[in-house]
């Protein structure tokens, strides 16, 4: 008959085998909390970052807005190709910043359509003439929207922003938009964000990537360029805004010698461009003499920024008044669709 273990060598066993588990669990509450704790430093990290860019960001915006409102800075050739679209890097603490000053005044302003108060179809309103004669191009060019021929884009989003509930001949008012599915109304008044084109028959969710960038969304329903900074890809919107009459041929000359630091008058302009080319009609040059701008109103700063390993793009849309006031109206944080990034520049 075999003898069983003295109780004591039993206890000692229990004993190392608590003293295991107790290590065990020590071993494993320390390993999360290790982990806890790098999440917990690489979170305030991440948060400092988005903290420092955000302060770094708003610092280059207030830059930005003092410049828009010193006219002596206006006098250097160097702010107008800023204005035209070069993009100016600063270095700052651990990374690097680049601004883009852009004129919202060198595209086509789609409320525009919001501000005309007639029944008229868009084909035959002299107002729309500019609008046609440029979504016509790029129909050629077959650079228009797949989904949308030019007079139902023109009609439907007529429609989408009047105040009234008559639909156009190639228009739809909210009695069409209740029977689709999801069911919806027509917003009756200026679009506030260029994703509302989405909306307009049939829906789309990508149509507003497939607008041209030289049509934009200001907050006023005026249609004007500004031709101190109209880019010279964009110089068919100037051909449009003319109705056809001057040659694109005579204005890419004419943006060829155009002056660095622009002009300040309607005259020197027609000068610049040439009597051979302007039509006699004096009504036709209050009309489009009306249209073109040499200060603008509306700008966009976009900031880009690499701080550390991180990628930081903001955003923001601002009004300079007449009496030289800004007013930020807009900000975006964050990726933009669209929109070239800071390595692209570098690289270029």
């Amino acid at each position: 008959m075999t003898r069983s273990p003295h109780p004591r060598v039993k206890q000692k066993g229990i004993a190392l085998l608590a003293v295991l588990m107790i290590l065990v669990v020590v071993t494993y509450a320390l390993t999360q909390m290790q982990g806890a704790s790098r999440q917990d430093l690489e979170r305030i990290e991440s948060r400092f970052l988005q903290q420092q860019g955000w302060a770094y960001m708003l610092g280059a915006e207030t830059l930005a807005r003092q410049v828009l409102t010193d006219s002596r800075i206006r006098e250097q050739p160097r702010w107008w190709n800023t204005l035209r679209g070069q993009a100016v890097a600063y270095p700052v603490d651990e990374g690097m910043l680049s601004l883009t000053v852009e004129d919202m005044r060198s595209c086509f302003n789609l409320n525009h359509l919001a501000g005309l108060n007639s029944q008229e179809g868009s084909l035959d309103l002299p107002a729309l003439l500019p609008w046609r004669l440029y979504i016509n191009q790029l129909e050629q060019e077959e650079n228009w929207l797949p989904d949308l021929t030019m007079e139902e884009f023109l009609d439907r989003a007529r429609d989408w922003t009047d105040g009234d509930n008559e639909a156009l001949d190639f228009g739809a008012e909210t009695g069409q938009y209740l029977l689709k599915d999801p069911p919806r109304v027509a917003a009756n008044q200026p679009m506030a964000d260029l994703s509302e084109v989405n909306w307009l028959q049939p829906g789309n969710r990508e149509r507003f990537r497939q607008l041209p960038a030289s049509i934009c969304l200001l907050p006023d329903t005026r249609l004007r360029l500004n031709v101190n900074t109209l880019p010279e890809e964009r110089l068919p919107l100037l051909w449009a805004l003319m109705e056809g009459q001057v040659p694109l041929t005579a204005l890419e000359d004419w943006w060829s010698q155009r002056p660095e630091i622009g002009y300040s008058s309607l005259d020197e302009f027609w000068e610049d461009v040439g009597e051979t080319w302007l039509p006699e009609d004096s009504a036709w040059r209050q009309r489009v003499g009306q249209r073109l701008m040499f200060v603008s109103d509306y700008y966009r700063i976009s900031i880009e920024m690499n701080l550390s390993d991180k990628h930081l793009v903001f955003e923001s849309d601002l009004y300079l008044s007449p009496d030289a006031q800004t007013r930020i109206y807009a900000r975006r944080w964050g990726p933009v669709d669209g929109r070239i990034s800071l390595q692209d520049r570098l690289e270029e």
